[in-house]
């Protein structure tokens, strides 16, 4: 099976960039990727797992054996035709000095050829003895290859690249350069993870398309192809238990630190898993066990408070005695306040602490736990009467205020610091809540544990503890208005402008809409992270349009839209950027308005604002542009463009030109013809507002050539005037890049 490990010299080499973008590109080509990653981590795992498509699985010495590595990377192989291996901190790292634990025991365990990555910032000579002494610290260690990281040009590259060959012979099979584009925003616990992150996809995409431009796909496959087969052999499949038990799990972008293995694990003992959104959902799921994992309520804080109406549902459910079940983050949701950077909210309520988030982590590393006996699942070990201490791991800023004197344990802390630094696993009836995080593996089957007690309580009577629970929470008070239409009387249709492309650019009224929505008739300008504020459970219909091509003709979206909303159902038309700013929100409105169907516009930012202000660029200003124009470039099918080219040919007045990027060599040559100096400033947005956008500086005469140059693609905005030039000055999001033209004698060697 092909395979191979991507390791590094240090921590924050970009090893996780690297995974992602490779993982991407060969998915592109049509190669099945397995991920995998090496040590106890959830948002490496969540990035890697998107990027492939299928989850990640962590292999772990501190938390599985090491026959149990071989047979999870077996099984989990199944199916791909590529496995590729993640490490953690550097090639030799690891807690034991013998190094049995470290990322080169994996590489040769699973006999997996390693590609280092090395970040070449400021280096050049010094990779030499760098790379000799890898290679020869551990002669069983297959170092494959080197990728070259944040390397500072074609310059720097060429002479790595021959200082390596001369020294090493150790094959380079990429140079990425330094790209703050290909930047995962880092906070307190490492990445952003992706399922918090508001433009996933067209992040992995970015980093995807940089790897495959500057990294020797082939060459990596044929490496991993020539990997020498590990004696490994498929461990037969364990029976799964039909679903007797239902467990609800947090799972949002509060609270997403689950480990795909656990989850199998608790299905495969007889549970339903049942999703809920602790920030929209405003009531539990019908339930018989509940399990909170961890994450990040603390960048959340504000809208789990506000959903008050499922904190007093999940408060009186525990309180009626609901198994229950909370790691880390899930626990800090449990208490009753939350403490973060001088802002405090209301949480669930239903442990009497409250947390404070500090600085400096409380807890962080490898856990090893002893069972107190006060625990209310089977204790670890009970099946062959053989007590064993149990392998977790912590990582957490958060410490418990007053935590009551008369606490119930679950654990002794041997290793690490829980709770209080002796302690974790407070118990409180029904409910299991701590800072470690558990892993289902042969060490601790907490899965089955977990399952078992809910499946022992539900037989007991605790079943009934959801009406009990029901007529204890308070009453929810509606936060918004119900619009929502029967049958008989049609609901209106609203017409939601989406801005152009960040959901946090959305209107308060947007957002409410969305969440309320039946359906969701959507264009092709619609981001995916504003489209996943919509209900969930929501229907979606695409009418998307490209450039001379309508997905959906407008009078069938109109007609569309009429039978919806006599349907009696609550349709929401989102629309790129304002639905009346070349969005033919009007054409639909009309279209309403004609069969007498009720209407609400809401604005959002045009791509012209949103885009322009993104790249450091004002559409006034004092002494170079006193008004701005929108106009479109595109043309009516079988037409050319017909504008009025000298009203537009305007010093003073700043031009903004939408859907351009096909007549660009037109629109340059039509103003510079009618007056406009060829001089004149221009700018070209791509993807404005995204993590992706780009933004080049030109002038009018060269802005064909350099977004052909360039390889720009729609959506993308021409700014043509004075203003364009203060982006050098303004530009405060994304790196604006000059585009200057070429002599046509150019050289390649740069």
């Amino acid at each position: 099976m092909a395979h191979l490990f991507l390791s590094a010299a240090h921590k924050s080499s970009g090893k996780t960039t690297l995974a992602i973008g490779l993982a991407r590109a060969f998915v592109r080509r049509g190669v099945a990727v397995q991920p995998f990653k090496k040590g106890p981590d959830y948002i490496d795992p969540l990035w890697l797992g998107v990027a492939a498509g299928r989850p990640c699985h962590n292999l772990d010495f501190h938390t599985m054996s090491a026959r149990e590595i071989e047979d999870t990377f077996a099984t989990r192989m199944a199916g791909a035709a590529l496995g590729l291996i993640e490490g953690n901190k550097g090639l030799y790292d690891g807690l034991d000095l013998d190094g049995s634990n470290s990322n080169a025991a994996l590489a040769k365990l699973l006999a997996a050829p390693v590609v280092l990555v090395i970040d070449a910032r400021g280096m050049t000579r010094g990779i030499a003895p760098l790379l000799l002494g890898y290679r020869a610290f551990d002669a069983d260690v297959a170092i494959g290859g080197v990728i070259l990281n944040k390397i500072g040009g074609s310059r720097h590259e060429a002479k790595l690249r021959a200082i390596i060959d001369h020294y090493t012979g150790i094959p380079v099979l990429g140079a990425v350069q330094q790209d703050p584009a290909l930047e995962i925003v880092e906070r307190h616990l490492g990445l952003m993870p992706s399922n918090e992150w508001t433009a996933t996809e067209a992040t992995v995409d970015t980093i995807a398309d940089a790897v495959a431009r500057q990294v020797d796909l082939d060459r990596v496959l044929a490496l991993a192809q020539a990997a020498p087969q590990a004696s490994i052999v498929r461990p037969p499949i364990g029976g799964t238990r039909a679903s007797d038990v239902r467990i609800g799990v947090a799972r949002d972008s509060a609270f997403g630190f689950y480990y795909p293995g656990d989850l199998e694990a608790l299905a495969a003992a007889g549970a339903e898993l049942v999703f809920f959104d602790t920030l929209r959902d405003r009531a539990l799921p019908d339930i018989d066990g509940l399990f909170i994992g961890g994450g990040f309520p603390e960048t959340h804080m504000a809208g789990l408070e506000a959903n008050a109406s499922l904190r007093g549902e999940i408060r009186a459910a525990l309180a009626a005695g609901l198994p229950a079940y909370a790691e880390c983050g899930g626990l800090m949701y449990l208490c009753r306040r939350l403490k973060w950077k001088g802002d405090v909210r209301d949480m669930v309520g239903a442990i009497a602490a409250d947390v404070t988030l500090h600085a400096r982590p409380q807890g962080r590393g490898y856990v090893r736990l002893k069972e107190t006996g006060a625990g209310p699942w089977p204790k670890a070990g009970d099946a062959d009467e053989t007590p064993r201490d149990i392998p977790a791991h912590e990582f957490h800023h958060g410490a418990l205020d007053a935590l009551p004197s008369d606490t119930v344990f679950a654990y002794e802390v041997l290793r690490g610091h829980g709770l209080d630094g002796r302690h974790d696993g407070l118990v409180q009836g029904n409910l299991l809540a701590s800072f470690s995080h558990l892993r289902d593996t042969g060490m601790n089957r907490w899965a089955a544990r977990f399952v078992a007690f809910v499946r022992r309580c539900k037989a007991q009577g605790a079943d009934r503890i959801r009406t009990t629970a029901a007529a204890a929470a308070p009453t929810a008070t509606p936060i918004r208005r119900a619009v929502r239409g029967s049958a008989a009387t049609p609901a209106r249709v609203h017409l939601v402008g989406a801005g152009p492309g960040d959901p946090g650019l959305l209107t308060v009224r947007a957002k409410e809409i969305l969440a309320e929505a039946d359906i969701v008739v959507y264009d092709r300008l619609v981001s995916p992270e504003v489209l996943a504020l919509a209900r969930p459970g929501a229907g979606r219909i695409f009418a998307g349009k490209a450039a001379r091509t309508h997905f959906v003709e407008q009078d069938e979206i109109n007609q569309l839209l009429v039978r919806l909303a006599r349907g009696g159902k609550r349709v929401v038309r989102l629309k790129g950027g304002d639905p009346f700013v070349f969005g033919r929100g009007s054409e639909e409105a009309l279209e309403l308005a004609r069969n007498s169907i009720a209407f609400e516009v809401v604005p959002g930012v045009s791509a012209a604002t949103g885009c322009a202000t993104r790249a450091g660029i004002p559409l006034t200003h004092r002494g170079l542009a006193r008004a701005v124009t929108f106009v479109t470039g595109h043309a009516q099918d079988g037409q050319e463009v017909d504008l009025n080219w000298k009203a537009l040919a305007d010093s003073k007045t700043t031009l903004v030109v939408y859907m351009g990027l096909t007549n660009a060599a037109l629109i340059s040559r039509e103003l510079i013809r009618a007056g406009l100096a060829p001089a004149t400033p221009a700018a070209a947005i791509e993807k404005g507002t995204t993590p992706a956008q780009r933004t080049v500086l030109t002038t009018l005469a060269d802005l064909p050539d350099c977004v052909v140059r360039e390889q720009f693609r729609p959506p993308t905005l021409f700014v043509i005037g004075e203003v364009a030039a203060l982006a050098k000055d303004l530009n405060w999001a994304s790196e604006i890049v000059d585009c200057e033209r070429l002599p046509d004698d150019r050289t390649a060697h740069g």
